[in-house]
């Protein structure tokens, strides 16, 4: 009982701050946001000999879903500058 006491009075505690950021945000002059672009590729070699995306677990369900919902996919593709395989990897 004392564990669920501590838990709701943090969940509490963390919810007040987070509403009361907008209202301390709003009267504070930050001026202008900064905005910054990225571009870059991601390159997914599913069938290959090296392949750079594999399935680590999936749902028993998954066979019937038609987003692959449940499923957990590992990744290590390259990051790219430009959509051709050759770009200079980022």
């Amino acid at each position: 009982m004392r564990g669920n006491v501590a838990r709701a009075t943090g969940m509490t505690s963390l919810l007040l701050f987070f509403s009361s950021m907008p209202i301390c945000q709003a009267q504070v002059d930050l001026g202008e946001p900064k905005v910054s672009r990225f571009d870059f590729y991601l390159h997914d070699f599913l069938v290959a000999r090296k392949p750079t995306a594999v399935t680590v677990a999936k749902a028993n369900t998954i066979n019937a879903s038609p987003t692959l919902f449940g499923e957990i996919v590992v990744i290590d593709d390259p990051l790219t500058e430009g959509p051709e395989l050759t770009s200079k990897v980022i």
